[in-house]
This record gives structure tokens, sequence and C-alpha cells, in this order.
């Protein structure tokens, strides 16, 4: 295959799956979604739900990731760019659905969400799936100004629009959960471990988590790994957002203070993972100005504790892959009493 699609060369799956997982972990974890299919039975499979579900079968493959979902952009027999993903076994489907109809709203509305393709559908036992249009962009350094204002006003309008919207159905923040952690999506997470660093841990999230479930903040739908890594740019303005299993019902300050900790973040482009105090201050400020209105003490207390609780969170992520402590958000954390973020 020599065909290129904007910008991608088009090849078999398979050989996209070969290079992509070589490593025994990375496929055991790919495994937990796509069972034990080797890489060309994943192919011919991904192929057989397009034409079910599409109506068209595929013709080659863009890209493959496993992260917390699985998602696979193909190319249809036509030549149009598609993207399946495939979800985390700890989603219901009450739940996706919920997911489901807010981003089909959004991008109803105009916001640069994927276009849905298909309803959500059982891919294999208890994995479900869906087929959404290609959107891609540009990866931008979040340190940039001009990008981290644009995060904070794209975020901003998101929420304006799904403020309306029924939030019932969607799970709830994992720093409202009656575990301290949520369940771990990685295999190689290996969150019993316990030690100094993991006790060091635990106490900023359980701190950081009793202030959030006091508040009785109201709440919507909102995007909780909002972030560079998750966004892509045409010149200066978002073109782009993905990741939208990271919808849950939260407040919204408390979906800013998590974005305000975490909006550098990124493994492609070479920058700091984590925002300075001054950066995460900044884009709140950001965030706060294209609202058009500041945050209550209440809302600036929740951020504040979102903030501390996501970066615990990740640290703790962090420690669980073995990661060592160092500019990352093990690092930040350690000198947290010292520079808190909000």
């Amino acid at each position: 295959m020599d065909a290129v699609v904007r910008g991608r060369r088009v090849l078999p799956l398979a050989e996209i799956l070969a290079e992509e997982f070589r490593d025994r972990a990375y496929k055991d974890d790919l495994a937990t979604l796509v069972g034990d299919r080797n890489h060309e039975e994943i192919e011919r499979w991904v192929g057989e739900l397009s034409d079910a579900q599409l109506g068209t079968g595929y013709s080659g493959a863009l890209f493959a990731i496993k992260s917390v979902g699985a998602v696979f952009g193909i190319v249809l027999e036509n030549g149009e760019p598609a993207v399946l993903k495939l979800f985390n076994r700890s989603y219901s489907h009450g739940e996706l659905a919920a997911m489901h109809r807010c981003m089909g709203n959004a991008a109803s509305q105009g916001y640069p969400a994927p276009r849905i393709r298909s309803e959500l559908f059982e891919a294999a036992p208890g994995v479900w799936g869906a087929f959404y249009a290609y959107l891609d962009g540009d990866r931008r350094d979040a340190h940039e100004p001009v990008v981290r204002r644009e995060l904070a006003r794209s975020l901003a309008e998101l929420s304006a629009l799904l403020a309306p919207l029924d939030a019932t159905d969607l799970p709830l923040t994992p720093a409202r959960l009656e575990t301290l952690w949520p369940p771990p999506q990685r295999i190689w997470h290996k969150l019993e471990l316990e030690s100094d660093d993991t006790r060091f841990i635990d106490a900023h999230a359980t701190a950081a988590k009793s202030v959030i479930k006091k508040s009785k903040l109201p709440r919507s739908a909102a995007h909780l790994d909002w972030g560079v890594k998750n966004v892509r740019f045409r010149d200066d303005a978002v073109c782009a957002v993905y990741d939208w299993d990271s919808l849950h019902a939260a407040a919204e300050a408390e979906c800013a203070g998590r974005a305000a900790a975490q909006f550098t973040a990124q493994w492609d482009v070479p920058a700091l993972l984590t925002p300075t105090p001054d950066e995460a201050q900044a884009f709140l400020d950001d965030y706060q100005a294209a609202r058009g209105k500041r945050f209550s003490r209440a809302e600036r207390t929740v951020a504040a504790a979102s903030a501390r609780y996501l970066v615990a969170h990740i640290a703790r992520l962090e420690l669980a892959s073995g990661i060592p402590e160092g500019d990352n958000f093990r690092g930040l954390l350690r000198d947290y009493d010292n520079a808190p973020l909000l």
C-alpha cells in the first residue's frame, strides 16, 4: 500500500500492530479488549466490524493506539478515513451511551468533536465500540501562552455547551468514588503496592478528596482528561478534540482544576510534562476570562483540590509503572506543599 491519507501512510493494520505492540506487556494490555487474536486476526475482525456497522469494508489503516481504550484509524474501501474506538470494560453501556449523547450534541453544535458514524455496538462480549469520523491536526506545545489560552478557551466553550445536558448517567469523577483510587486501567498499574512513596502520594490524594466530596457545587458533563495530548490544532485554533470517554459528571471548577494540572502533558513534542504553578494559575485565569465570570471562593477551593488529586493520581500511576521521580508528576507532588499548583 503506497497511499497517503492526510499526511499518513496507509498500511495493513497487522503491520502497524506488529510495530506498535512488539513489547509483550503492550500486547497483553491490548488483548484485554481484542482477546487472544493475533495481528492478522485483529485486522480481519476490524474489517468485519466496519462492514457490519458502516456497510463498507476496510482497505488499510493509519494508526493503532491502546491507552484506556483502543483506537484504530482505518481507511474504508471508498478511500474515506474513519476511526474505531473500543472502550475500556470498566464502563457500563449506560455510561457510554450518556457519553455518546453528550459528544454528539457538542458535535452537532459545531464543536470540533469527531462526528459519530455508528451507534454503540458490542464488538466482543463485554467490549463496546463505536465508529467516528477521522479528525486530525497539528500537535503543539502547551507551554506556549497562545496554545495555553486556546486550550482554556476551548474547554470553557465545551463546558458551556455541555452544561444544559443531563449528566445523570455519566460516571462519577475518580475523586468522588468510595475508594481512594479508581480501578487500574492498564495491566502494569500495580496500585496495591505499599511503600513510603505510596503513603506520601495517598496522603495528598486523601486530603484533596475530602475537600471535593464535601462540595455541594452542581455537576454537569465535563471532560476530565483535558490537555494538549487530546487536542489537535490548525494554526493557533483547536480543530479536533479526542478522548470523549473521559466525560464524567463533575463540577465545572473540578474540571477546570484538573485541566490546569495536566494541560501541558504529552509525549510527542519535546517539552516539560507538567505545568509550573504560574502556568497552572494562568490556565485557570484564562479559563475564567473565557467563561466571562470569576470562580467563587468555593469553586476555587474545589479547583485547587482537584488539581492536587490529579497530580497525586498521575504520580501514583508513574510509580506503579516504575517511572522514577524527576521532571514529572511525582517530582511535582514532592514539592507540592511548598509550591501548590493553585
